[in-house]
């Protein structure tokens, strides 16, 4: 059964109701379960009994016991089996495969399967593997230690031992008014068919301001956002919850190529915005100059042309400097370093003007300080009469005679935490929407954003859909002190040492929860769990380099993205200068033992440690590298044989087909760039209206 609703393009209070449909958002399915779990009642075995074998010698060899924290085992190992229900399939089938990989291995050398061999063999293949310069072993290892350690450190009991909190209380949301235009796609239960005058595909940094700008004036806006519009009921601190349901493929989508790179993207109402640290900076204007210089924009690309929708997103976002009260102990430390060693430094701006350091930005902010797009941007799009349906999945863009007309989605589908499993295991067709639009803003990001327009044989004449990908490459050192710094309290990215801004390396803080902490250290056996008992005193700070390096993303299994990336020798070396850096202001705040996290170089605790680092020729492979901030994969600019969108963000080939997110960015901002993908998506907003209402 296929439903007609008819919206007034022009005054549109709320969707009109035929058929079953419900009016308000509600939290997405599913109680909290223990951690790791989520294979629920019927699950298929992940593992096997060798499988789980393997992983229980593993992480009794990777993580033995300690003074106070308790070793891993065969509890570690079914605790594993459970959360590889959860996962896409995919995903779970790479992570057998690793283990395989890591149990045959020793064979060759030993004559016998890792399991097979005593517990002291076992740690000296771990530690082969963890001290290799060969990226490979190292990449194997940390595919499998990352899900097992973060398995084995989530328990309130682990975080007890270290003084640590481990969730906060669940708070009662309230239910405002404009919640009534947000329309829950998993309770929907037969297909629908909606029409209006702009379709909005995402709701992150791009798509929720170009929503707010579209309904401000006047528009019938509707907002389609794949994943669950989650409230300050879910926001309890808790890493595995938020990767489970925040987190796009539960924040395992991997760039492949001269090193493994993590790249983190939100699925959620609000985006990666959500999941970020509250960051706001303006672009450089030497980044402008290089559009103007190397691309050929205009002067509207400029610090000065741009500058009246900065001061419009500062406005809504409320952006300030770090309160120095909440900045923790990593501040004070980073500020001690920086002036003795004469660098420019000092609170960075952050849109959180009530933020009272709770300390888990990434992972939702709980008291509603920080003002992410689902609180700010799409809120006051749905006061303006905008509308939101959350989990739909966009299939296509429904293009007739060169222009966008539409979509199509799947509702309530692909975007559990169980990666669709539950659905497809009951059979049951899953409802679809189509919608009929004027116009379509695509705003998925520039992992997603790609792929959707393939899909739908759009931006492709130019060949460079999906291809300048950069990722904003990040690193970190730790360094352990005399003192307490209990890095879990503060904002954990507040302070900043932006001396270097020039050169393409912008320090920020990056403090890391027990648990996430525990993912960070390459290390295995005994010193690795003697440096987990040290977390009190352990501090971390971190850094980002504009790259000029460049990936390309293609279709990969499942819907997933295949990001693949390649660090050219000059980011090399960038990446390198900024881990010698940190490691001389941690010395120089009077650090104990300084951590690089650079393959072959455990430590650095003076100044021969420091002047050998330097001496190193260091490969991609050794760096221990992470990226948050995917930018460029469908950018504007004037040539369409270089560009996928002309100056107004619309597609070069598709009338009415708009991008705006970080995809639509020509290159590496340098900067953290949700100010700017809001800024130019305003912009873009703006031009877009004036051609309707034209």
């Amino acid at each position: 059964m296929t439903l007609g609703l008819d919206l007034d393009f022009r005054r549109w209070p709320a969707l009109e109701r035929r058929g079953r449909w419900p009016g308000t958002a509600k939290q997405a399915e599913g109680a909290e379960s223990a951690p790791g779990a989520g294979g629920g009642a019927g699950a298929e075995p992940t593992l096997s009994e060798r499988e789980l074998r393997i992983a229980a010698a593993l992480a009794e060899a990777a993580m033995p016991p300690g003074r106070f924290l308790e070793g891993a085992g065969a509890a570690t190992a079914s605790r594993l089996a459970a959360w590889l229900c959860s996962i896409p399939p995919h995903l779970a089938q790479g992570l057998r495969a690793a283990l395989w990989a890591i149990e045959l291995a020793p064979v060759p050398m030993r004559f016998r399967p890792l399991s097979a061999l005593p517990l002291e063999e076992r740690m000296e293949v771990l530690r082969s593997f963890e001290q290799s310069r060969t990226l490979a072993l190292r990449s194997l290892l940390r595919a499998v230690l990352t899900p097992l350690r973060f398995i084995h450190y989530d328990r309130p009991a682990m975080f007890e031992h270290v003084g640590c909190r481990y969730e906060l209380p669940t708070v009662r949301d309230e239910a405002p008014r404009w919640l009534s235009q947000v329309t829950n796609g998993r309770e929907v239960e037969e297909d629908l068919e909606l029409e209006c005058e702009v379709l909005v595909i995402g709701t992150g940094a791009g798509g929720a301001a170009a929503a707010y700008e579209l309904a401000s004036r006047g528009h019938a806006v509707l907002m389609l956002e794949e994943g669950d519009y989650h409230r300050r009921s879910s926001f309890t601190g808790r890493p595995a919850r938020a990767y489970r349901e925040m987190y796009r493929d539960h924040g395992l989508d991997m760039a492949i190529g001269n090193v493994g790179i993590p790249v983190f993207a939100g699925r959620a109402v609000g985006g990666s915005t959500v999941i970020n640290s509250g960051t706001c900076y303006r672009a450089p204007e030497s980044t402008f100059a290089s559009w103007r210089d190397g691309m050929g924009l205009p002067a509207e690309f400029s610090s000065e042309g741009l500058a009246p929708y900065y001061e419009r997103v500062e406005r809504m976002l409320q952006v300030a400097p770090a309160d120095p009260l909440h900045l923790g102990a990593i501040g004070p430390i980073v500020r001690r370093g920086a002036e003795r060693l004469g660098l420019r430094h000092g609170p960075l701006q952050r849109n959180a003007p009530d933020c009272d350091g709770q300390g888990i930005c990434c992972f939702g902010c709980p008291t509603g300080a920080k003002r992410s797009t689902d609180v700010s941007y799409v809120p006051e799009a749905l006061k303006r009469g905008a509308q939101l349906i959350t989990a739909a999945r966009v299939r296509t863009i429904d293009i007739v005679a060169g222009r966008a007309r539409g979509a199509t989605a799947v509702l309530g589908g692909d975007t559990r935490a169980d990666g669709g499993r539950a659905a497809r295991g009951a059979g049951r067709r899953r409802p679809r929407l189509v919608v009929r639009a004027e116009a379509v803003v695509v705003a998925g990001g520039a992992l997603m954003t790609p792929l959707l327009l393939r899909r739908s044989g759009a931006c492709l004449p130019s060949g460079t859909l999906g291809k300048n990908l950069s990722i904003h490459p990040a690193s970190k050192v730790m360094a352990l002190f005399d003192e307490r710094v209990d890095q879990w309290q503060g904002i954990p990215q507040g302070y900043q040492i932006d001396h270097f801004a020039d050169e393409g390396l912008m320090f920020e803080g990056g403090s890391l929860p027990f648990d996430v902490a525990a993912l960070a250290v390459p290390w295995t056996g005994h010193r690795y769990t003697e440096l987990m008992e040290l977390y009190p005193r352990l501090a971390t700070f971190g850094f980002m380099i504009k790259d000029t390096s460049r990936g390309e993303v293609r279709p990969g299994l499942g819907g997933t993205p295949l990001v693949l990336y390649t660090m050219n020798q000059e980011d090399v070396a960038k990446m390198q200068r900024g881990v010698e850096l940190l490691c001389e202001v941690f010395l120089a705040a009077g650090a104990r033992r300084v951590l690089p996290l650079v393959a072959g170089c455990d430590e650095v605790n003076g100044p021969e440690d420091l002047a050998r680092l330097r001496a190193r020729q260091i490969k991609a492979g050794d760096l221990d590298v992470a990226a948050f901030h995917p930018l460029g994969t469908c950018r504007i600019g004037v040539d369409p044989r270089s560009s996928c969108l002309g100056l107004d963000h619309q597609a070069h080939d598709v009338a009415g087909l708009y991008v705006c997110d970080g995809s639509a960015i020509p290159s590496s901002l340098g900067v953290n760039p949700q100010m700017t993908i809001m800024a130019m998506s305003l912009r873009a907003a703006e031009l877009l209206s004036e051609r309707l209402s034209g």
